[in-house]
């Protein structure tokens, strides 16, 4: 999601630039302002880009035989928006003046994309910003060993510093706008303040402690100039992923002061209804806790029925509670200790075969994939991983999305093992423990039952559940 830039082709942006700046100088005038937004697709995956604002499409364009787009908005809104190819997506923050170009190869979506055009330097600072972000977290995590006073100092630095690079950028900028300059607060803040929610638990764990350390008052005062229902905000995935963790805090804080209290999911779900008002929001965090709770669970992913009645009264979003209780279906769908259901699969020679044909009397790790929920790059290096990690088990990849063409050309993808690379055929009935499009893993024994019926790649257990399947 986050991106370094290379050069661009001049002749496509300077030819580009100036029909905008043309157009736009004709329009300087008028009190309608156009917003343009254009740019150029390499290798596409799609036949179209998406503009999207608050997770509501705004606009799809598509792309010409040269694989570029271009539009033009009459008063649109200045603010936060995201553009997304394929399953890939970014930020972009747009002002109603702006002509932006984006030029990107989706192969290498993140470290290929450049701006350019009037409101391209800003978008560029929020970027780089975003990437500085990243790499501190991971370095601050060395940290949490520290005491309080000393973890704060920390924060504090990394917060003057962050600050002291947005004044000077600020300085060479002409004209920054109060929502530009709000959302950079955003982006430079809630990532650091996260990291002292999060402190308490990391602390404890570092130095192996029993309880949480007690903390001073101060601590947490920036909390006092927190909105935690910022309607701008909402899909602006620092701002989502700090409050996250304030409410991860306050329901671990609450286990320790309550015996009775000591169903984690189920405080942060009520923690979620006593501080955010946004049903949008509301429900955004009810799902995502839930959702996590599943992929969470002991062994084979599942929801105590409790946490799902919860989730079930608290959530209004229709569409969200079907997508839970068809995950939960899906778990229920594919039961352990017993024999695998048939169902068809296609090899990329388009023969159609069974399932229990293929994996008849090994030990399989069958795992159904889309990269809307991964990387290529992190299912391709999981799969080599595991593959290297237990040779003796057969490792079936079962494609929910992408195209065998996709596989054989993108260059992630290709590295995949086609002859163990599958589809599914439109009367499959594997579509029937499926209906929530989420991605599994069964594993099965070579007796032909099920050891698991539902757990995902990066589950923390998968390792020692195959050093198990192994050994039988």
């Amino acid at each position: 999601m986050y991106f370094c830039f290379n050069s661009i082709s001049m002749k496509y942006s300077i030819h580009i630039i100036a029909i905008l700046l043309l157009i736009s100088c004709n329009t300087t005038n008028n009190k309608d302002y156009l917003t343009y937004f254009g740019g150029e697709i390499i290798n596409p995956k799609d036949s179209f880009v998406v503009l999207l604002k608050d997770d509501k499409i705004i606009d799809t364009l598509q792309l010409d035989n040269k694989n570029r787009f271009i539009a033009n908005y009459k008063n649109l809104n200045e603010g936060l928006y995201t553009f997304k190819h394929g399953i890939e997506f970014q930020y972009i923050y747009i002002e109603p003046t702006d002509s932006i170009l984006i030029r990107l190869n989706s192969w290498d979506f993140d470290e290929s994309i450049v701006f350019s055009g009037d409101g391209s330097s800003k978008n560029e600072f929020l970027i780089n910003l975003f990437l500085q972000n990243e790499k501190e977290e991971r370095a601050m995590y060395q940290y949490f060993s520290l005491n309080e006073v000393a973890f704060s100092k920390k924060i504090d630095s990394l917060l003057l510093e962050r600050q002291s690079i947005f004044n000077e950028f600020s300085s060479t900028e002409e004209n920054i706008s109060e929502g530009f300059q709000k959302l950079t607060e955003s982006a430079i803040n809630f990532p650091l303040y996260r990291l002292k929610e999060i402190y308490p638990y990391y602390h404890k764990k570092a130095l192996n402690l029993d309880t949480f350390p007690d903390l001073n008052n101060d601590f947490y005062k920036f909390r006092n100039n927190i909105n935690f229902n910022e309607e701008d905000l909402i899909s602006f995935y620092p701002y989502q992923n700090y409050v996250v963790s304030y409410l991860y805090n306050l329901s671990y804080q609450l286990i320790e002061k309550d015996s009775t209290k000591n169903n984690l999911t189920i405080n942060i779900l009520n923690a979620i209804d006593d501080n955010i008002q946004l049903p949008e929001f509301k429900n955004t965090l009810l799902k995502r806790v839930v959702v996590n709770d599943f992929l969470k669970s002991e062994s084979s992913c599942t929801i105590h029925e409790p946490t799902l009645n919860l989730f079930l009264e608290k959530c209004t979003n229709e569409e969200y509670k079907t997508q839970v209780k068809n995950l939960v279906n899906d778990s229920k769908a594919v039961e352990t200790n017993k024999p695998l259901i048939s169902f068809d699969i296609q090899t990329s020679n388009d023969e159609i075969t069974d399932i229990n044909k293929v994996i008849k009397n090994k030990n399989a790790v069958i795992y159904f994939w889309t990269t809307e929920f991964m990387s290529t790059e992190y299912l391709v290096n999981r799969i080599k991983y595991l593959k290297y990690k237990f040779p003796s088990i057969l490792f079936i990849g079962i494609n929910m999305q992408t195209t065998f063409k996709e596989i054989k050309t993108e260059p992630h993808l290709k590295k995949l093992d086609i002859q163990q690379q599958y589809k599914l055929p439109k009367t499959s009935a594997a579509y029937s423990f499926l209906t929530s499009y989420y991605p599994r893993v069964i594993i099965v024994g070579k007796d032909g039952l099920v050891k698991n019926g539902f757990t995902y790649l990066d589950s923390k257990k998968l390792n020692s559940e195959l050093v198990k399947l192994e050994l039988n």
